[in-house]
């Protein structure tokens, strides 16, 4: 498990530090847990996987896809969102909330 939560973080792209503050822990402690004889507490699986959208089994064992689709996709707009200037963020905003209404409007009008 260690090895994968070195390259979830590098995968990521953050430092230790960011790691950490990310779900609660300094950057000592990751570094820690990115050593293969260090124990990870039940608690920083579960901080991690809500944090990330990291597939449980796959960080316990290595089986299966490194996130949940869906989350991947999650995290990367909102990666993108958090570039775009305040005033296009709310541009973007205006824009989806329309797309919403008109996927709602449509799906209404199919049953």
């Amino acid at each position: 498990m260690n090895t994968r939560i070195r390259t979830l973080r590098k995968t990521l792209g953050l430092s230790q530090t960011e790691f950490g503050e990310r779900i609660g822990l300094r950057q000592a402690s990751v570094s820690c847990m990115e050593r293969a004889s260090f124990t990870v507490s039940e608690k920083t699986i579960e901080a991690i996987c809500a944090q990330f959208g990291v597939n449980e089994a796959w960080l316990r064992t290595g089986a299966g896809c490194m996130f949940w689709e869906d989350e991947k996709k999650r995290q990367d707009f909102l990666a993108l969102f958090d570039r775009l200037d305040p005033a296009l963020q709310e541009y973007l905003i205006h824009i989806t909330q329309q797309l919403v209404d008109a996927q709602t409007a449509m799906l209404s009008r199919e049953r």
